[in-house]
């Protein structure tokens, strides 16, 4: 679909069953959604977006903002006419998707953020999250070697998995250098504790239990901070940071229960 100046690549099972809206992390594309398209293209019309700049999707400056990724996602919502939306939106995806909740939570039938966190990087004010020299390090194994970083950091995301990092890494490899690097400086950059009182859309949170990317206790703080979560944590046992990947079948039955 041309959203102004940029095109930006998104599959379609079509129909019109209610909506599920896919959104994938930072260096990552819809691919990552291939276990959840297939599972659930029977009962819901399962739409799965490539971000600005990531995946198929183009972009004329590498300095997008989520606020900008919201307009996107917006504009395919109305362009497709998708109806009973549930935005699914992991890691980055869910910052994102905060941000929609935060601003449009009436356009959407509920929201659920998988793995995700409202500050990436810890401070005095937030503790559940990347320590600063942890992401230092990365930042400068990706500018300094970009492929061994795309590898060091997909190791994190699926450290359970071989298979699953290696698939990450092919995905992430493929990503634009200045894209990837700006997107880290723009999510590394962000608090939005303030954003998550203002959700009050139907909100559910799935975890992998041994996240190290997104920390297990952000997601326990998001759920006791959302005026629009109304449960605690679903969690994904046995599993990283992408537990649609690697624990697909249990991270299935979550969502099919809460959809």
């Amino acid at each position: 679909m041309k959203i102004g100046e940029n095109e930006i690549f998104f599959t379609d099972t079509g129909g019109d069953k209610p909506a599920l809206l896919m959104v994938h992390g930072i260096m990552m594309s819809h691919a990552v959604w291939k276990n959840q398209v297939t599972e659930f293209a029977d009962t819901h019309r399962v739409v799965a977006v490539d971000l600005r700049g990531f995946g198929a999707s183009t972009t004329t400056n590498p300095e997008t903002t989520f606020e900008e990724h919201r307009d996107d996602l917006i504009a395919i919502v109305d362009a497709l006419g998708l109806r009973d939306v549930s935005f699914i939106g992991w890691s980055m995806g869910g910052a994102i998707g905060q941000i929609v909740a935060a601003q449009n939570g009436s356009q959407f039938r509920q929201f659920v953020f998988v793995d995700t966190t409202p500050q990436l990087i810890a401070d005095d004010a937030f503790a559940h999250a990347l320590p600063g020299e942890a992401a230092q390090q990365l930042g400068g194994l990706l500018t300094q070697d970009f492929a061994a970083g795309c590898g060091a950091f997909c190791t994190m995301i699926a450290p359970e998995n071989v298979q699953v990092a290696e698939q990450l890494t092919a995905i992430a490899a493929a990503t634009d250098v200045g894209v990837a690097m700006t997107a880290f400086g723009t999510a590394g950059a962000r608090n939005q504790l303030a954003e998550l009182s203002q959700i009050n859309a139907p909100t559910s949170i799935i975890c992998g239990r041994n996240d190290a990317i997104c920390f297990p206790a952000a997601s326990e703080m998001m759920a006791q901070t959302i005026p629009g979560c109304r449960a605690g944590v679903t969690w994904i046992e046995h599993a990283g940071h992408a537990p649609f990947l690697t624990q697909p079948d249990a991270f299935n039955a979550a969502l099919r229960e809460i959809i």
